[in-house]
């Protein structure tokens, strides 16, 4: 008995060692499992994350590029208008001063010329505006309803005159409402727009906002988001400010879609309601102080911002910022103020950068690159504390830089693509520390996984940079077979990046891009041939050259379109073609067109015999053009 008890006692405690060890074993394969996932994870989160700032970048260097060409093509158009004769330019010159005048405005957005559809079923504006009446406008918007011509065209003239009775600089307080909201780029959302009106409430005098500029172009509803934010100023003048932006230009308009919403919400009346629009754009003040404190602009400052100089702008001279107006003095020369202009320029261009310094923003083509001296110089000699700007997308929503003196908002969420970025509004208080609130007018979007979220912008982004590499194909095989006398079909990693980046002109990491645009093979050569394996473009070279051409050109022919397109109508008139190829005419000497060769030529363009060109007949005469010029050339 007493055996068997003490044996039963030993084996109890070598069961419990072997217990014991079992749970250290388990414990350790616990930690080491826990371990090698949290490694997996934040390798994961790290891949995800170059995807995120690769896909960003593409995004955001094919836009600033796009802004680079329009002010490239914006300076060419100038200079033919400036080597014109000296009567065409008086003849701009009094056309220009006409277009500012109150009375020239009001004759050329004269709401008693447009008339009201009997079947018409939208919304009635009266004035004043009422806060009933905000309601019923936010309503029919959501159904999709155009507010009428003749209702818009009034809502213009008024916001115009409340408008040019401020000064270019404003001033709000924090101290009535405990609060000021500040709104950043919307680009024509009103989804982004509702979206901040039904969290943070709407505009009242105890709930002020500032609109800080770049609230039309690249989205669908300008004019809806327009026609809000007009009749909420009016409504409460001195709650609701909005500065102007660079996208509030009447060039900008006709490249970003603005000049195009109007024409197909309101046809034949557009150019009225476009000159509307411009006349508001132009007063619209400049610069907002907050507090004495906080300097609230659309893009920056620079060396020279001077806010008392700012103050004494004529503003209303600028329809577009991206020119300087001129002034014939008494000897006939033109004199164009270029402190003023880049006064002008810089406030509504420019973009911060992490280096010292000030430099021109060659990548956006205008404006400046300013660094934390400059802000803290332009800051500290107004004695504000903080500046906060928009006219950066930013993954956020908002970002800090300059140790934590300027700050950069955008409201307009989804930007470039349906999860690519959250929007987000600051709302400012007497401590002047912003709170940021962020947000996704895509609810759908926000509710996918981060992974798959990722994945669909990214998919976007490569489908839009394929399409720049479609559209310079030619271009791209030539730089590729440069490297390749032998046709191999081979280069270099260097080679290749080196090609894309002189031929495409856009900095990216072409590097990191490499796995998905091009094909490697198993000693580290590039493929080049396999960059095209996806959409090449079919048929002989000269049609291959032609297609090309159209879609690398495509922008740069709209906007010229658009330009021809005087009234705003979509089409453009015999008259109006007529005009264009005269003003080439006298620019370019090598140019001679009788008046019976420009009405062939416009024949010639009038595809279908209707009197009118519109874009697609347009596009089809280059393509022919430049089909027949191939051809002379041997290539067919």
């Amino acid at each position: 008995m007493g055996c068997t008890s003490s044996n039963t006692a030993h084996d109890k405690e070598e069961l419990k060692k072997l217990n014991d060890l079992a749970e250290i074993n388990s414990s350790e394969t616990q930690l080491r499992a826990t371990l090698l996932i949290q490694r997996w994870f934040r390798r994961w989160r790290a891949e995800l994350e170059v995807r995120r700032r690769c896909t960003w970048t593409i995004f955001q260097t094919m836009e600033y590029a796009s802004e680079n060409e329009q002010l490239k093509l914006y300076n060419f158009f100038n200079e033919i208008i400036s080597g014109l004769p000296d009567a065409f330019n008086a003849m701009q010159n009094e056309k220009n001063d006409q277009i500012e005048s109150v009375e020239h405005f009001s004759k050329l957005s004269n709401p008693d010329y447009v008339t009201i559809d009997p079947e018409y079923n939208g919304p009635d504006l009266t004035f004043p505006i009422d806060e009933k009446q905000i309601k019923v406008l936010i309503d029919a918007f959501k159904e999709k309803k155009v507010l009428a011509a003749k209702h818009l065209l009034v809502l213009l003239a008024e916001a115009r005159k409340h408008y040019m009775k401020i000064e270019n600089v404003q001033y709000m307080v924090t101290s009535i409402a405990g609060k000021i909201t500040v709104v950043g780029d919307l680009h024509g959302s009103l989804d982004d727009l509702l979206m901040i009106f039904f969290k943070n409430g709407l505009p009242s005098a105890d709930n002020p906002y500032i609109i800080n500029g770049d609230f039309v172009d690249r989205g669908p509803a300008s004019v809806e988001v327009s026609i809000l934010l007009f009749s909420l100023s009016l409504l409460y003048p001195n709650s609701v400010i909005i500065n102007r932006g660079n996208h509030e230009d009447v060039i900008m308009n006709k490249r970003y879609g603005f000049t195009t919403e109007l024409v197909k919400k309101y046809g034949v009346v557009a150019n009225r309601i476009s000159k509307g629009f411009e006349g508001v754009f132009r007063v619209l003040p400049l610069v907002t102080v907050v507090d004495n404190s906080v300097l609230i602009c659309h893009g920056g400052v620079s060396d020279i911002t001077d806010l008392q100089y700012i103050n004494e702008i004529p503003r209303h001279k600028y329809a577009s910022i991206l020119r300087p107006p001129s002034k014939r003095n008494e000897e006939g020369e033109d004199e164009i103020d270029l402190i003023e202009w880049r006064q002008m320029l810089d406030l509504l261009w420019s973009d911060p950068k992490a280096a010292l310094g000030c430099e021109p923003n060659t990548f956006r083509g205008g404006g400046t690159y300013f660094g934390p001296d400059i802000s803290a110089a332009v800051l500290d000699k107004h004695k504000f504390k903080l500046l906060i700007r928009s006219h950066e997308c930013k993954p956020d929503g908002y970002d800090v830089v300059h140790e934590g003196r300027v700050v950069t908002v955008f409201s307009a969420s989804n930007y470039y693509e349906a999860g690519s970025n959250l929007g987000a509004y600051i709302n400012l208080g007497p401590s002047h520390k912003p709170q940021f609130i962020q947000y996704s007018a895509t609810e759908n979007t926000s509710q996918l996984p981060l992974y798959s979220r990722v994945s669909k912008v990214e998919s976007s982004a490569l489908r839009d940079l394929r399409t720049k590499m479609f559209a310079n194909q030619g271009r791209l095989q030539a730089a590729f077979e440069n490297y390749d006398p032998e046709k191999t079909g081979l280069i270099t990693m260097a080679e290749w990046t080196e090609s894309m980046n002189s031929v495409l002109n856009l900095d990216l990491p072409w590097r990191t891009l490499r796995a998905k645009l091009v094909e490697q093979d198993d000693d580290g050569k590039i493929k080049y041939e396999s960059c095209f394996k996806d959409g090449a473009l079919e048929g002989n070279i000269a049609n291959k050259q032609v297609t090309e051409t159209i879609y690398r050109q495509r922008n740069i022919l709209e906007t010229i379109f658009r330009l021809l397109d005087t009234d705003n109508s979509g089409l453009l008139s015999r008259e109006e073609l007529r005009a264009g190829c005269e003003l080439l005419a006298k620019h370019n000497g090598s140019i001679s067109l009788s008046p019976e060769e420009l009405d062939n030529l416009v024949d010639t363009m009038d595809i279908n015999k209707d009197g009118e060109i519109n874009f697609n007949e347009f596009l089809e005469s280059f393509r022919m053009v430049d089909n027949k010029f191939a051809s002379s050339n041997g290539n067919i």
